[in-house]
C-alpha cells in the first residue's frame, strides 16, 4: 500500500498542478506499423516450429487411435493452467494466438469439440494478464512499466478495438512520462498516452478508469502548452473528471483530483481571471469550500494514511479563515503513518504548523 500511495501522490500532483491555464488516432494500426514486422519474423519461425511438431504428434495419433480409447474433453481447469504459464512469463515476447496456445498444446480425438469457454464468473486469460500487468503499473519500476507498455502494445494486435488495453497504454505513457525532466520526451510520451486515452473513449465512454486517466494526462500536459491552451485544457480535465466520478463516485483518487484542481481554480486572483477573460477565455471557477467537500471525500474513502490529502485540506480551511480546524488537519498529517514520495510535504507541513499554531 505505500509504494500505490506514492505513485498515487506522483501522479495526481503532476496532473492537477498547473491545469488551469487532443487529437486522437486510433492505435492498432499505429502499432502495427511499429511492432509487425518483428513479431511477424518471430511468429513465423515459431509457426514453423509448431506445424513440424504438429505434424508429429498427428502421425502419431493416427498410429496410436485404434489401440487407445477416447480422451475426455478438456475441462477450464487446463485453460487454468494455461493462463497461470502465460501470466508467470514476465519476457517481452510477441504474445500472438500461436504463442498462447503452445504453452500448453494437447491432442483429442478429432470428432471431439473443445470447450474454451470460461465457466461464468472465472477470469479469461485476459483478465489474468491485466492483472498481472497492474502490479508492474502501480507499484514496478519504470523497467517494469515500459515492460508492461510494450506487452500491452502486443496485444492490441491480437485485440483490436479493446479499451482496457489502450488506457491502460495511456496510464504506462503517463508514468514513463512523469519520470522524465526531458520536455520533449514528455511530451511526446503524454501525446502518445492521449491518443491511446481518445481512442478508449470513442469505444467505452461510460468506463469510469478510461476518463480518469484521459484527465491525468490531460493536466500533464496542460504545463507544456500555452495559457490559452491551458484554459481549455482545465475545462476539458474537470469535464472528465466529473463524468468518471459520476460512474463511481467511491474511487478516492478522483476526489482528491478534483479537490486539488478546484483549489487551484479558487485560488487565481481577481485580475488574473479578468486578464485570461479578455485575452484567452472565461477560466474554470471553482471555491475553497467545493475543494475542501472533494478532499474530505477522498479523506472518507482512502483505504490508507494520505498524508498529501490531509495538507490539502489544511490548506483550504487556511483559506477559508478556519484556521483552529487546519491546525488539527495539519497535526494529523504529520502524525500519519503513511509515507510521502517527496520531503517537500512533510516541509510544507511544519511550516504551516509553526505559522498557524
Amino acid at each position: 500500500m505505500p509504494a500505490l500511495h506514492q505513485n498515487l501522490n506522483a501522479f495526481l500532483g503532476a496532473a492537477v498542478l498547473g491545469v488551469i491555464g487532443a487529437a486522437g488516432m486510433f492505435l492498432v494500426e499505429h502499432y502495427r506499423q511499429e511492432r509487425m514486422r518483428n513479431a511477424m519474423a518471430k511468429d513465423l519461425a515459431r509457426l514453423e516450429r509448431e506445424m513440424a511438431k504438429i505434424k508429429l504428434d498427428l502421425q502419431q495419433l493416427q498410429a496410436q487411435k485404434s489401440e487407445r480409447p477416447i480422451r475426455p474433453k478438456r475441462t477450464h481447469k487446463s485453460n487454468t493452467k494455461k493462463a497461470n504459464s502465460i501470466i508467470s512469463n514476465t519476457t517481452d515476447d510477441y504474445l500472438s494466438a500461436a504463442n498462447l496456445d503452445s504453452s500448453d498444446l494437447e491432442f483429442y480425438d478429432v470428432t471431439d469439440e473443445e470447450n474454451t469457454e470460461p465457466e461464468n464468473g472465472s477470469p479469461s486469460d485476459l483478465d489474468l494478464i491485466l492483472n498481472h500487468l497492474d502490479v508492474k503499473l502501480n507499484t514496478g519500476t519504470i523497467e517494469d512499466i515500459e515492460e508492461a507498455l510494450h506487452t500491452l502494445e502486443d496485444l492490441c494486435l491480437e485485440n483490436p478495438g479493446n479499451f482496457e488495453l489502450l488506457y491502460r497504454i495511456g496510464k504506462a505513457h503517463h508514468k514513463i512520462a512523469d519520470a522524465s525532466d526531458d520536455k520533449d520526451f514528455v511530451n511526446l510520451r503524454l501525446t502518445k498516452g492521449i491518443e491511446a486515452c481518445e481512442s478508449a473513449l470513442s469505444i467505452a465512454p461510460e468506463n469510469s478508469e478510461v476518463h480518469k486517466w484521459f484527465a491525468v494526462l490531460i493536466g500533464s500536459k496542460s504545463d507544456l502548452v500555452s495559457i490559452q491552451e491551458r484554459i481549455k485544457y482545465g475545462h476539458t480535465f474537470k469535464k472528465h473528471v466529473d463524468i468518471a466520478i459520476s460512474i463511481n463516485p467511491g474511487d478516492y483518487s478522483l476526489h482528491h483530483m478534483l479537490g486539488r484542481f478546484d483549489f487551484e481554480v479558487a485560488g487565481l486572483k481577481w485580475y488574473e481571471k479578468k486578464v485570461a477573460s479578455a485575452f484567452f477565455g472565461e477560466p474554470p471557477t471553482a471555491t475553497y469550500e467545493e475543494a475542501c467537500s472533494h478532499l474530505l471525500a477522498a479523506e472518507k474513502l482512502a483505504p490508507f494514511e494520505w498524508k498529501d490529502n490531509k495538507l490539502m485540506i489544511a490548506k483550504c480551511k487556511i483559506a477559508m479563515g478556519e484556521y483552529e480546524e487546519a491546525v488539527g488537519w495539519l497535526e494529523k498529517a504529520i502524525n500519519s503513518h503513511g509515507t510521502s514520495l517527496d520531503e517537500k510535504v512533510d516541509i510544507e507541513i511544519n511550516t504551516l504548523l509553526e505559522k498557524y499554531r
